[in-house]
């Protein structure tokens, strides 16, 4: 490939954008909130980057909508050579894949380990949004024809539009995603489910459509990167494409609202606009002009995302005790925002430690 950067595999840029999801989620939100908690040097528009809303499009918005996108931007690498498999062995690696997002995502957000029927999700979190995507996805590849892989995206996309736009309103629980996502709950929960006495305006079922959808958008993008074309032409189809797609957001954003949480069609072009954009200026930037140094830090969360993410939320407790443990000395001293803050650092600087030592155990 031109100009690329083949580690173990993988493209420089598609590695330093994950990454810098990975770090904007991991480390920079928490940081910025618990400082302005701290010392309130924020102002009112600033902090709202780092926080999610009803309506609107903030930077915090962007995290789980690029990590979809960047899990289709992976696939043609991950599952390219595996095309040419036999279904058997295709779809052994595409289930066990599914089943291991599935798995670490009840862990991470849908309380599996509580063993509490009267709290455990099926469905309930990013990485299982991202095993709906690939899987979906991984389905689409196999058919390897690019006409079809287009035409249901848009397909699908604009079924879950159709949904919205005569299932209900854009309230928070007036929606038609909502109406569907609690029509599911109640016949999949106990009656007295935490659940269903506290909904989510977050919707999960139907709004797989758009998370398949953002999938795709992702793998349109990486197979733009694997053509034969010079890399300039590759960063200008990148640039038509993020283009196309913001254009879209907006032109349908005054009939259709921009609502994050069931993913509305202006949201989900709007996410998947800037998703295209960040990575043709990192292809520019990394693959093109070889501006190569100094993302080690970024790196390291982008090589090892999933890891990243897993020991971030699963870990937290043991990592907050670790950080109460080391500080015991200076927190007592500070004001109680202040300690929040001095112990989301240890937390950051754990979560940097254990997925280094991860990676080293992996390089051997």
């Amino acid at each position: 490939m031109d100009n690329a950067d083949r580690m173990k595999g993988r493209l420089f840029s598609l590695d330093v954008l994950r990454g810098l999801d990975m770090f904007l989620l991991v480390a920079v939100g928490p940081l910025v909130r618990w400082s302005n908690e701290a010392w309130h040097w924020c102002s009112p528009g600033f902090i709202r980057q780092f926080r999610h809303s009803w309506l609107g499009f903030s930077l915090w918005d962007i995290i789980m909508p690029l990590f979809i996108f960047m899990c289709g931007a992976a696939m043609p690498f991950a599952l390219g050579k595996r095309l040419k498999e036999s279904e058997l062995v295709f779809w052994k690696h595409v289930l066990g894949r599914v089943a291991m997002l599935w798995f670490l995502g009840g862990l991470v957000q849908g309380q599996w380990a509580s063993l509490d029927p009267l709290k455990i999700a099926p469905f309930s979190n990013t990485l299982q949004a991202i095993a709906t995507g690939y899987l979906v996805t991984a389905a689409v590849m196999r058919a390897r024809n690019r006409p079809f892989a287009i035409t249901i995206t848009v397909l699908m996309a604009l079924a879950y539009t159709l949904l919205l736009v005569f299932g209900g309103d854009y309230s928070e629980f007036g929606n038609g995603a909502f109406k569907i996502e609690q029509s599911v709950r109640q016949f999949t929960y106990p009656e007295n489910h935490e659940r269903l006495l506290k909904p989510s305006f977050y919707t999960w079922y139907p709004t797989s459509l758009m998370f398949a959808v953002m999938t795709l958008c992702g793998t349109f993008a990486t197979e733009l990167l694997r053509t034969d074309w010079k890399p300039r032409r590759k960063a200008q189809a990148l640039f038509a494409y993020a283009a196309g797609l913001l254009i879209l957001g907006f032109a349908v954003s005054p009939w259709i609202p921009v609502i994050k949480p069931i993913f509305t069609l202006s949201f989900t072009a709007l996410a998947m606009g800037w998703s295209v954009l960040a990575l043709a200026l990192l292809y520019v930037l990394c693959d093109i002009l070889m501006v190569r140094r100094g993302w080690w830090l970024i790196l390291l969360f982008g090589q090892v995302a999933l890891t990243a993410y897993f020991v971030s939320h699963f870990f937290r407790p043991v990592l907050k005790a670790f950080g109460e443990t080391v500080a015991q000395g200076v927190l007592p001293h500070l004001a109680k925002n202040t300690q929040f803050f001095v112990v989301e650092i240890f937390i950051v600087l754990g979560t940097i430690g254990v997925i280094y030592a991860w990676r080293k155990l992996r390089e051997k």
